[in-house]
């Protein structure tokens, strides 16, 4: 027989993601900072028990809750990402998510014409709340990820980095801190900026930052650096203004400078989450999609930098280089 595992995985995986986005609508992880019965937490947030309990059951089986003895407690992953009180916490970037449901149901109309299901520009200031949740959830995803660039990516010696895309500015704060002698300019639209500055202005790193309004694909980046971050931007663009924007950085970057490129590559096809963002992304972009980190890395070089190198660190991939 031919097992047809994957093909009931695949038809009910947003069951497992509709538990979660209902568990963090209805507060469930912040009721449990203290341990409690599905009675008690039904009459706390004002649910039925059996809509509780099943609730609360399926986030026992999908290892974000823990129960003993009827009693169910947050794990110490959902204490950290899942309530809103933590540092660390995903819940914007969850809801965030969790509004795209409307445009996966009509994911076969995109694949059809080619077409996002919503204007693009809703999320890059369109709409204002949308941008706001878009911005803030950038950051709450990239805090996890700028922990472990940090950790790997070597900026010693550097003193001027161009952040090219850079959202939120998560990556540079946490960069900046890292390395004292360290100064930032910051390149995104403007609509992002009006967000990222409050959060840039409570980093404690924020009088050594520049936030430059740019259009990366028609702008250039200035000159004088000697160190460029471009995360999470390259999968909005085509191969070809890709190219362009690597060509512009080594243009403005001083000799000996150092790249780093992170993103959501793919590698020989994998990972699958890398692959699906790509299909996530004809939903809400014109253009872009998942880029393979061979062709990227390939693109570095044909840019004129040296000793280009791929880091993978799950999901994500690090690619960086210099310029001789």
């Amino acid at each position: 027989m031919i097992d047809p595992t994957p093909i009931y995985d695949a038809a009910t995986a947003f069951w497992k993601s509709s538990a979660l986005f209902a568990a963090c609508r209805v507060g469930l992880f912040d009721a449990l900072n203290e341990p409690a019965k599905a009675e008690d937490l039904a009459k706390q947030l004002d649910l039925s028990e059996r809509g509780a309990l099943a609730l609360l059951d399926a986030c026992v089986a999908l290892d974000l809750l823990e129960k003993n003895e009827g009693i169910y407690s947050n794990t110490p992953t959902g204490k950290r990402y899942l309530t809103s009180t933590s540092p660390e916490s995903l819940l914007v970037t969850l809801e965030l998510q969790a509004n795209t449901y409307p445009m996966w149901m009509n994911l076969s109309e995109s694949v059809k014409k080619g077409q996002p299901a919503i204007p693009p520009q809703d999320l890059l200031g369109g709409d204002r709340e949308l941008t706001r949740q878009f911005v803030v959830g950038m950051h709450q995803r990239a805090l996890g990820i700028a922990e472990s660039l940090v950790n790997v990516v070597d900026l010693s010696g550097c003193r001027l980095m161009a952040d090219i895309g850079g959202g939120p500015g998560t990556y540079s704060t946490m960069i900046l801190k890292r390395y004292p002698e360290l100064r930032s300019r910051i390149f995104d639209l403007a609509p992002i900026q009006e967000v990222a500055k409050a959060l840039v202005s409570t980093s404690g790193v924020a009088d050594r930052i520049e936030m430059i309004p740019c259009d990366a694909t028609a702008d250039d980046f200035g000159d004088g650096y000697d160190a460029a971050l471009i995360s999470g931007l390259l999968h909005r663009m085509t191969p070809e203004i890709c190219q362009n924007i690597l060509e512009k950085v080594y243009t403005g970057m001083e000799s000996g400078g150092k790249l780093v490129l992170n993103d959501l590559f793919t590698l020989d096809g994998k990972p699958a989450l890398a692959v699906l963002f790509g299909l996530q992304f004809l939903l809400t972009n014109e253009t872009g999609g998942t880029h393979d980190a061979g062709d990227m890395a390939a693109w570095t070089s044909d840019a004129g930098f040296e000793d280009v190198q791929i880091t993978a660190m799950f999901p994500y991939m690090f690619i960086t280089a210099r310029k001789a």
